[in-house]
């Protein structure tokens, strides 16, 4: 198996070298990737329909695309660059659009019109805390209302989400479909973190936390207002599972 390029290519991605050396790492990491397995793995591959049925395509950053062609023993690289895609050709996709009823219509509108003015409505979830910006990131929330004690364990509810799949999620669209750039980096756990539960046995809602939370007090009443929580029902609560450097292992 070969990694080829056309002449347009391969200027391209020397023109890239030659000014902007992160794009052009990450391009070649997406590039070593593509080469191992062509039809999967990083920058979301997608076959490309219409005029460009054949060709391949991959992102390493927003509206960076590289596209290629998979050939019995070779794969061979067309284009590198900001909004390559010609004429806004866009990935392959099996959909269709259909409309809803009336009756589908009044009942979905009905549903929304539900949930008006219960943005105020206290949450669970999760939460990362940025020390040097002194905000929290990386939020997760539901309302306690979409759940039932069906979803409690032992009289407890918060949303099912996790730390470790939030974070690996929000990196790889930081890593190839931003800039590179941002507050996802490094091991999950090494940055201060929580979780928000709701004690339905108790009507009350808990801060669960490591002992960072001593040192930076403020970020509970960070909680408390982005998570809607009443004050007074509220309190901070300490496990180790939620210390710096702490996880599942």
């Amino acid at each position: 198996m070969k990694l080829l390029f056309t002449p347009e290519a391969l200027s391209s991605y020397n023109d890239i070298k030659a000014t902007a050396q992160r794009e052009a790492d990450l391009i070649k990491d997406v590039l070593k990737d593509t080469f191992a397995h062509p039809e999967t793995g990083k920058g979301s591959p997608q076959a490309l329909t219409g005029a460009l049925a054949g060709l391949w395509s991959r992102e390493y950053g927003f509206c960076r695309q590289i596209v290629y062609q998979i050939l019995p023993d070779e794969v061979k690289i067309y284009a590198i660059g900001k909004n390559v895609l010609p004429g806004g050709a866009v990935p392959a996709s099996n959909f269709q659009q259909t409309s809803y009823s009336e009756d589908e219509y009044r009942s979905v509108l009905a549903q929304m019109a539900a949930n008006r003015g219960k943005g105020d409505t206290p949450k669970v979830g999760i939460f990362w805390y940025s020390i040097g910006r002194n905000e929290l990131f990386g939020l997760v929330s539901h309302p306690v209302d979409d759940y039932s004690k069906a979803n409690a364990s032992d009289g407890r509810i918060t949303c099912s989400e996790l730390h470790e799949d939030v974070w690996k999620k929000e990196f790889y669209k930081q890593k190839y479909k931003g800039d590179g750039t941002g507050l996802f980096v490094g091991p999950y756990q090494d940055k201060p973190r929580g979780r928000v539960f709701y004690n339905m046995v108790d009507d009350t809602y808990e801060v669960a936390c490591g002992k960072w939370l001593e040192e930076y007090p403020q970020v509970y009443d960070m909680v408390l207002k982005e998570f809607n929580l009443p004050p007074e029902k509220t309190t901070a609560k300490y496990a180790v599972h939620w210390d710096i450097g702490q996880s599942w292992r």
